[in-house]
């Protein structure tokens, strides 16, 4: 057994190494290596060599110097890289590499630096994150009319105190809003309290308003109340519509004489905080219904401010959908630069029953589940936004058809790949490009749809 050849030993053992380890010898012959260095690009290995030969006249060994080399399947190595020369008899015999591989550390670093940005950008602006809020201005994203006609009575109504009533529907930005008008407003630097009157029950909105007096009730503590908390900033009441009439009553009062009692106190103090309101129905309809006290109305709604639903503003859904897909690439250490051509005509045929808020959904969960590819496609849609969006219109299909959701998919998916191949006169790569997917991932679903050249022919 010692007659055996030290080396072999050797290279098994550097076949299992997670390091990579290259020695050669003056002629530039390979003395020794692992399966790994095999894996660099022809160019970037030639260069590791011609380092490795500039050894044998410096003598000079480095230690832990980053590299960055690419494989021949085009992906990024992180490398810290040793060099030390050896010797015998004082000659440099040979020169050995020791390559770290340090990707993954790489990736992990970048990725908590794109967090420290993150952060350092909010706490960058000497509001956010001070005065309970997260947004201004800027966080409005669009230009068509009807937001830059809103955005322009926002900024005007911001710099008085009168109280203000946004209308709009659901996912649509009302609280957004609410934060920029008070982040432009002279109380900027004031606190932002925001209450979801829906969320909290009859019997404690009241108390969470105005607070309470030790006594008051079984339990009651001297506890100040978010009109309280506000100070001179503002108090923002969401979902206004689903507080009662006899509590409407009492805001009415704070309104008007710009006064309040916590609860089981005599003791009246001063409102010194701006109301913002919101309400997701509209007021006249709460009126007929007699939701709401009319006189309460007036008051809560010195200024309305009205936001037009997503559908209204088509031209602002791709506007949109740039700031969300940058956004998450930051969350989801992403590379996406564009949407593909197939995705943006489906966000522009979607009608947004849930307004911008299902749409900067549907983009996370997309960006979120998307690979390195620089068109973001319709591919990773979340379901529910397949099923409502690319499902067959009544009578695309015969009614004796009866097809599952995955099958309706597949034959949509399959014609359209039929199209772009026909378009392309069967060029792979032109129908890639056109679909908005790479090459190879095109070709992978050719052969699961078991599209062939008579399909495509066919269909010329």
């Amino acid at each position: 057994m010692d007659t055996i050849d030290k080396s072999l030993y050797l290279q098994a053992i550097a076949n299992y190494m997670q390091d990579a380890v290259y020695v050669i010898n003056q002629r530039g012959d390979e003395l020794f290596y692992n399966n790994r260095i095999e894996r660099f690009e022809p160019s970037q290995r030639k260069a590791m060599l011609e380092e490795l030969r500039s050894v044998f006249i410096t003598g000079r060994p480095s230690f832990d110097k980053y590299k960055k080399y690419r494989t021949v399947d085009h992906r990024e190595v992180h490398m810290l890289s040793t060099v030390i020369p050896i010797k015998r008899e004082g000659e440099i015999v040979a020169v050995c590499s020791i390559n770290k591989n340090i990707t993954e550390m790489a990736h992990l670093l970048n990725k908590v630096s794109q967090l420290q940005e993150k952060i350092q950008s909010y706490c960058g602006s000497s509001n956010r994150l001070q005065n309970g809020t997260s947004y201004d201005f800027s966080c409005l994203v669009g230009e068509s009319p009807q937001l830059t006609r809103l955005i322009d009575k926002a900024k005007k109504a911001a710099l008085s105190s009168a109280p203000i009533l946004l209308t709009g529907e659901t996912g649509t930005g009302k609280e957004i809003l609410a934060q920029s008008i008070h982040n432009y407003g002279p109380a900027a630097a004031q606190p932002f309290v925001a209450l979801n009157c829906a969320a909290i029950p009859e019997t404690l909105l009241e108390s969470m308003i105005f607070g309470t007096t030790k006594g008051a009730f079984t339990g009651a503590e001297n506890m100040p109340g978010l009109l309280e908390q506000a100070g001179k900033g503002t108090l923002f009441l969401d979902e206004i519509n689903s507080m009662s009439l006899v509590l409407q009553a009492k805001m009415l009062r704070i309104l008007e004489e710009k006064k309040f009692r916590r609860l089981g106190s005599h003791q009246e103090a001063a409102v010194n905080c701006r109301i913002i309101s919101s309400t997701n129905i509209d007021c006249h309809k709460l009126l007929a219904e007699h939701k709401m006290r009319e006189d309460f109305y007036y008051r809560i709604a010195v200024v309305n401010l009205t936001i037009s639903p997503l559908r209204e503003r088509r031209e602002d859904i791709l506007l949109l959908a740039s700031y969300f897909i940058n956004k998450f690439n930051k969350v989801y250490g992403k590379h996406i630069t564009r949407l593909s051509a197939d995705l943006e005509n489906l966000l522009l045929s979607h009608t947004w029953p849930g307004n911008v808020r299902e749409l900067c959904h549907v983009l996370e969960n997309a960006v979120s589940f998307s690979d390195n590819e620089a068109a973001l496609s319709s591919a990773y849609l979340p379901d529910y936004f397949h099923k409502q969006v690319l499902s067959p219109q009544p009578n695309a299909f015969p009614k004796t058809t009866k097809q599952s959701l995955p099958q309706t998919l597949d034959e949509l998916e399959r014609k359209l790949i039929i199209d772009a191949l026909t378009a392309s006169k069967g060029n792979i790569t032109k129908a890639a490009l056109a679909l908005g997917i790479h090459r190879q991932n095109l070709q992978v679903r050719i052969k699961k749809l078991n599209i062939t050249k008579s399909v495509l022919f066919s269909a010329e």
